[in-house]
């Protein structure tokens, strides 16, 4: 999905040179020494490439899709919001959009709002009743839980063990935290690095996956065995756990169970190639029906790509 934008663009500029050219165009778009390049040269050579195909391959599924479904703002920023917590928070969402190419808020939401129309019609007629959410939530309790993490962070294991020691014999954790820890950041605070998720994303930023799944086997108040890492050796507390209600996470899981049941994205392609007359015998083979992928899912609401 991530090439979408920058593909039907440069379409966009392809079918307006194709409009000039008709007009009796042949602009000049280039001088060199060696000759001219015009609009005619450009759109020819768009024309028989693979990029070119593709892209009006997309453009063509997309004008489809926005004539049947409606895609609205409230429904962008929802999932806009969901991928920036997932992410970890507005740094997350940053590190996130620079891995992917993303060179801003407004070129994200415009992904998102096509996939999102994908991801109508992949699960268009699917049902989802409020039991099968419920029972999801129920069933999947950590996965909306976060815990408020403290650590102690040391170079050696035998220096872990004996602060270990110290606590088991009544020890502050905070007080050893400021005055033992390494991660200066949140030595200062006691050891506190805030909320976690089961996947280690925080406020702060991504944690260790390892770091994460020591911490998630701690209830409320315990404390873990040295736990290495790329970083060292933690000694891990939990001091808070928050359970999101189900109505704050209902329309995800939703989300969630619309992606488990819909269909193959390529079921999709296919449905939209039998709406489309190709008028160019270039562009014939690439709206032909292709068999779907066993077991393959339909549209994600978050990303995905349009392309075959």
């Amino acid at each position: 999905m991530k090439k979408l934008i920058t593909a039907l663009t440069a379409v966009l500029l392809m079918f307006t040179l194709a409009a000039c050219s008709n007009n009796g165009g042949g602009k000049v778009l280039v001088k060199t020494d060696a000759g001219n390049i015009t609009q005619d040269d450009l759109y020819n050579k768009l024309k028989k490439s693979d990029f070119g195909k593709q892209t009006l391959q997309q453009m063509a599924y997309m004008k489809l899709l926005k004539k049947k479904y409606k895609v609205s703002d409230k429904e962008v920023n929802q999932r806009l919001d969901q991928l920036k917590e997932q992410a970890g928070g507005e740094q997350g969402l940053q590190m996130f959009m620079q891995q992917q190419g993303i060179k801003d808020e407004d070129q994200l939401k415009d992904q998102l709002k096509q996939s999102l129309y994908l991801f109508k019609a992949a699960t268009d007629g699917v049902k989802v009743s409020d039991k099968q959410m419920k029972d999801y939530y129920n069933k999947n309790k950590e996965q909306f839980t976060k815990k408020k993490v403290s650590h102690i962070l040391v170079k050696k294991k035998s220096t872990a063990q004996t602060l270990e020691k110290q606590l088991k014999n009544g020890a502050d954790f905070a007080s050893l935290a400021k005055k033992n820890s390494t991660d200066k950041g949140s030595a200062k605070k006691g050891g506190d690095v805030g909320y976690i998720d089961k996947n280690g994303q925080s406020d702060s930023g991504p944690m260790d996956p390892t770091f994460a799944q020591a911490a998630f086997k701690l209830k409320k108040g315990e404390v873990s065995d040295p736990v290495k890492t790329q970083f060292g050796y933690h000694i891990i507390k939990v001091t808070d756990v928050k359970v999101q209600p189900f109505s704050k996470v209902k329309d995800e899981i939703k989300q969630t169970l619309l992606q488990q049941k819909a269909k193959p994205t390529q079921e999709v392609f296919n449905k939209l190639n039998k709406q489309i007359d190709v008028k160019d015998d270039t562009f014939k083979d690439i709206f032909k029906d292709q068999q779907p992928q066993q077991g393959g899912q339909g549209a994600q609401s978050g990303e995905g790509d349009m392309g075959k």
